[in-house]
């Protein structure tokens, strides 16, 4: 019987959550296949312990405050190195390059944790390091996920100091970056810091569809140039959606930030 009544709350909740609108109780009968009787018993139990709530104007039933504490707990212990490491480790191997994982940290984003290559080329990414948005396949790949006004705000502020050559220094230019990074879902960095180093970055996006963190795979020009580092891009996503997808995570749906400013 508890079983019985476990399953039928999970599937009312599954309804409410997938609802493209609030149901009515009307509705709901319809949509749960449920009698009457039973499903007015699960909906008064669901509000009465916060899973649900019932807009009595509207006669319409909404999620409740209790599972949103309940998913915002459940993130806010994640580890997101850990749960990311079968992921850069399969990419370590699969590719044979350095993979690591950062965060973002204003404009900037901060690496955790790199699992270097077989090859390696020295402490050019280390955990606490710290690179810019304009010029590093990372900040790029979680700033293009952003909101358009929160990118445009950090704009405003940021340093596109020149670091080499390749250096993107105009912010009309880096948002036509942008726009191709949400096009591509990943983001590249053609030796835009230092000389002789390219990468590739995908993010890793939480249950609200923000980019919390970035999966990176980069190596040394001279041994895997950027047009044959991009053949590993749609595994580097694959990756990137699983962490997502393990967290409860979602991308968002962003349009062009060039257009908008035609």
């Amino acid at each position: 019987m508890q079983s019985t009544i476990v399953g039928k709350l999970l599937k009312i909740l599954t309804i409410v959550s997938e609802a493209k609108k609030p149901y009515t109780f009307s509705e709901l009968v319809i949509a749960s296949e449920l009698n009457k009787s039973t499903l007015h018993r699960i909906l008064a139990l669901s509000i009465k312990n916060g899973l649900l709530q019932f807009d009595e104007q509207r006669k319409l039933y909404l999620l409740g405050p209790k599972l949103f504490n309940l998913v915002q707990n459940a993130y806010s212990g994640y580890d997101i190195q850990f749960i990311a490491l079968d992921e850069m480790i399969r990419l370590n191997n699969l590719t044979g390059e350095n993979v690591t994982i950062g965060v973002p940290l204003g404009s900037d984003v901060v690496y955790l944790k790199v699992l270097e290559s077989l090859h390696s080329a020295g402490p050019v990414q280390q955990p606490g390091m710290r690179e810019s948005a304009h010029c590093s396949a990372s900040g790029k790949a979680l700033l293009a996920f952003l909101p358009d006004s929160a990118i445009k705000a950090r704009l405003k502020t940021h340093d596109f100091k020149q670091y080499t050559a390749r250096t993107i220094t105009e912010p009309a230019a880096f948002l036509k970056v942008i726009d191709k990074v949400r096009v591509a879902g990943y983001a590249t960095n053609d030796r835009e810091e230092y000389d002789h180093f390219v990468g590739i970055s995908a993010p890793i996006f939480n249950y609200l569809s923000e980019p919390i963190a970035v999966l990176n795979i980069w190596s040394l020009h001279q041994r895997c140039p950027l047009e044959k580092l991009c053949q590993s891009a749609n595994e580097l996503m694959i990756s990137t959606a699983r962490v997502t997808g393990f967290i409860g995570g979602s991308p968002p749906f962003l349009g062009s930030l060039t257009e908008q400013n035609n």
